[in-house]
C-alpha cells in the first residue's frame, strides 16, 4: 500500500517536464491490489483504480476498459470472455461487465445502494454479489445477465458479504458480520447453512479449491493477515496455511487445484497448495497522459464583494494557523479591509479594537469545494451554514450569484458561494457514509438542526475507506456523502482521520488543500499576511480531535466579526420578516 502511493506521488510530480510533456508512469506494484486467473493463466488485477490484463507468467500489463476509474475485484467469466467488477458510478459502487473480445462495458445491476464482491456462478450466466438495498445491512444478491432478472439470497442482520460458488454450482459460500462478530458460513444445496469458522476478529475473501476439499479464507491476528483453511471433513478441520506476508485480503484465485495466486507486499504471488514458499509473478503496467505543450497553472482571484472598511486585530492564546500542524501561542491577527493585514506577537495595541476570544482555538475558515446546498436554500441559509464553521463553498444554485452577494454582506452573511461550473476542483474526498465514526454526533448537532436534515444517509462502502500512507494532498469535498453543506463537511472531516489522516491533515482538505484545488492559494485556507479574512473560532481542541472544529463559538467572514448566536438571531429574523 504505502509503495504504490510513493509510485503515485512520484509520477504525479514528474507529469509536467520543463516544457510541459507528459511522462509515462510505470507501476510494478499496487496497493490493495486484486488478482483473478483465468484458466488459461492470464491475470486480471485492479492496478491504481484501472483493469489491467496480465499475461500468463507476468509481463506487460494491458489496460482493459480505458474509460473505467475505481475498479475493484474484477471477475473472469468462466469462459474467460468476460469480466465483472465493481467501480463508482455517481455517489455509490456498481457491477460493471466488460466484454474482452469486443471492448463494450455496461452496468448491471438495479439502481440505488450499493453493490459489491461480484462473483460468477459456474454455469457462466449469473453472477452473485452483496447489496445494501434498503440501508438495512449488506444481503447477497444474485442476477441473471440474460434476463435481468434479480432475486435475494440472503436476509440475515448485519452483512453478507464476498460469495463464493463452488465449482459444480451447488454450495454457496460468504462471509457474515453481526455487530463484532464475523463468521465463514457454508449453504450446502438443500441443506441448512453451516458457521465453519465464528471469530471477533475480521474474516475475509473465501474462496474454494477447485476439487471442493476445503475452502481458504483471510483473518485477522492481531495486526497481521494469515491465510486459513478449512478442511471439508467430518468433522470439520481449520488449519494456518501462511502467514508472515503483507497479505491483501482479496480471494485466493486457484489456477487448479494445485497452484494458487494471491496478493503480498503489492505484487502477485504464485503457489502451490503443498509449497512452503511462494514466488512473484513480475508485471508492468505503463500508464501515460497527454496535455498541450504548455501548460501553465492558473492562479485565480477571488471575487471581492461587500468589503468593509475599517481596522480591527483578534488576540489568538492558540492559533492554528493551517499549515504548520501545531498551535502559535499569543498571536495577534490584524484584519484591514477584509484581508489579513498582518499576523504578529500579541502586545498591548491602545485606542485599537481588539477582539479577545480567551481561550478559544483561531483557525481558517473551511472549504468544501463540491457540494450540494440544503433543500430550499435562500438568503436567509447563509447565516446558518456560516455557523457551521464553513466560509467557501462550491455548489449549484440557480441563484448563486446573487447569493454570494447577500452572503458576503453584513446583513445576512454566510459562506462565500462559488458555482460548481466556474469552478471546479478536480477529485476530491467524498468519504463519509453511514459508517463513518462520529456520524451521530454530527446529525444531533447544533449546526445539523439548523440547516436541516431528516433523511437517511446511505452506506457507501462495503468496508471503511483506507487513506493511502503519504498521502497528505486531499481536498475535501462533501457532495458524493448525500448530506448538505455544513453537515456534510464535517462529516468528511471525520471520515478523512477514520480513513488515516492526522486531524491536521483532515482540516488542510478543507484549507490550503481545497485553495490549491481551486486556484486561490494563498489566499484561502490560512490565516497568513494577504488572505483573505476568514477566521473561526473554535471551543476544544482540533488539532486532536477533529470533532471540536464543530464546537464553532464565533466567525470572522469577508472581514466582519459574528457570534453564533448573533447568526442564528438575523437568520431567524429574516424568516419570521418573510
Amino acid at each position: 500500500m504505502k509503495l504504490e502511493a510513493v509510485s503515485r506521488i512520484l509520477a504525479l510530480a514528474l507529469l509536467m517536464t520543463a516544457t510541459g510533456l507528459v511522462r509515462a508512469e510505470t507501476l510494478t506494484r499496487g496497493s490493495n491490489l486484486s488478482v483473478d486467473a483465468a484458466d488459461d493463466g492470464r491475470m486480471l488485477i485492479d492496478l491504481a483504480g484501472g483493469l489491467w490484463l496480465v499475461p500468463h507468467g507476468g509481463g506487460e500489463a494491458q489496460q482493459l476498459a480505458r474509460d473505467a476509474n475505481s475498479v475493484r475485484r474484477p471477475r473472469w467469466s468462466p469462459d474467460g470472455t468476460r469480466i465483472v467488477y465493481t467501480a463508482s458510478d455517481g455517489d455509490a459502487q456498481r457491477l460493471w461487465l466488460h466484454d474482452v473480445p469486443s471492448g463494450d462495458t455496461r452496468r448491471i445491476g438495479a439502481n440505488g445502494g450499493l453493490d459489491l464482491h461480484p462473483e460468477w456462478h459456474p454455469g457462466g450466466e449469473r453472477i452473485v454479489y452483496a447489496a445494501d438495498r434498503r440501508n438495512s445491512g449488506l444481503d447477497l444478491w444474485e442476477i441473471d445477465l440474460e434476463t435481468g432478472l434479480q432475486w435475494r439470497l440472503s436476509d440475515h442482520a448485519g452483512d453478507e458479504t464476498e460469495p463464493a460458488w463452488s465449482a459444480d454450482g451447488r454450495d454457496l459460500l460468504y462471509v457474515h458480520r453481526d455487530s463484532d462478530s464475523w463468521s465463514l458460513v457454508l449453504r450446502p444445496h438443500g441443506l441448512p447453512e453451516e458457521r465453519l469458522v465464528t471469530s471477533d476478529t475480521r474474516i475475509a475473501g473465501p474462496s474454494w479449491r477447485p476439487d471442493g476439499s476445503l475452502v481458504m479464507y483471510w483473518q485477522e491476528d492481531g495486526d497481521d493477515l494469515v491465510l486459513n483453511m478449512v478442511i471439508l471433513s467430518t468433522p470439520r478441520l481449520v488449519r494456518r496455511f501462511a502467514d508472515g506476508e503483507d497479505f491483501t485480503a482479496a480471494p485466493v484465485s486457484w489456477l487448479d487445484r494445485h497452484r494458487m495466486f494471491y496478493v503480498a507486499d503489492g505484487v502477485i504471488r504464485q503457489r502451490l497448495f503443498n509449497a512452503w514458499s511462494s514466488r512473484t509473478v513480475p508485471f508492468r503496467a505503463t500508464m501515460s497522459a497527454h496535455a498541450p505543450a504548455a501548460v501553465e497553472r492558473v492562479r485565480r482571484k477571488l471575487p471581492r464583494i461587500d468589503v468593509p472598511d475599517g481596522t480591527f486585530v483578534v488576540h489568538a492564546s492558540r492559533l492554528f494557523d493551517g499549515v504548520v500542524g501545531a498551535y502559535q501561542a499569543d498571536r495577534d491577527i490584524v484584519v484591514e479591509g477584509g484581508r489579513i493585514a498582518a499576523v504578529e506577537d500579541h502586545r498591548e495595541r491602545p485606542g485599537a479594537i481588539v477582539i479577545d476570544m480567551g481561550d478559544l482555538v483561531v483557525m481558517p475558515g473551511l472549504a468544501d469545494v463540491r457540494t450540494r446546498l440544503p433543500e430550499g436554500a435562500d438568503e436567509t441559509t447563509g447565516p446558518l451554514l456560516l455557523a457551521a464553521g464553513v466560509t467557501t463553498l462550491v455548489a449549484e444554485h440557480e441563484e448563486a450569484g446573487h447569493l454570494n452577494r447577500v452572503w458576503s454582506g453584513k446583513e445576512l452573511p454566510g459562506p462565500r458561494l462559488l458555482r460548481a461550473a466556474d469552478w471546479a476542483a478536480g477529485a476530491v474526498s467524498e468519504l463519509a457514509d453511514s459508517q463513518t465514526p462520529g456520524l451521530a454526533g454530527v446529525l444531533d448537532s447544533r449546526p445539523a438542526r439548523l440547516i436541516g436534515f431528516d433523511d437517511v444517509i446511505a452506506r457507501r462502502f462495503g468496508e471503511p475507506p483506507v487513506i493511502e500512507a503519504g498521502r497528505t494532498s486531499v481536498v475535501l469535498g462533501s457532495r458524493g456523502n448525500g448530506l448538505p453543506a455544513g453537515i456534510g463537511l464535517h462529516a468528511e472531516l471525520r471520515a478523512l482521520v477514520a480513513a488515516g489522516l492526522r486531524p491536521e491533515q483532515a482540516l488542510r482538505a478543507a484549507g490550503v488543500n481545497a485553495a490549491a484545488a481551486l486556484g486561490v492559494d494563498p489566499a484561502l485556507g490560512r490565516v497568513a499576511t494577504g488572505a483573505v479574512a476568514d477566521l473561526v473560532f473554535v471551543d476544544g481542541d482540533p488539532l486532536d480531535r477533529v470533532d471540536d472544529a464543530l464546537n464553532v463559538v464565533a466567525i470572522v467572514r469577508n472581514g466582519r466579526f459574528f457570534s453564533i448566536a448573533g447568526l442564528i438571531e438575523r437568520a431567524e429574523a429574516a424568516r419570521n420578516v418573510e
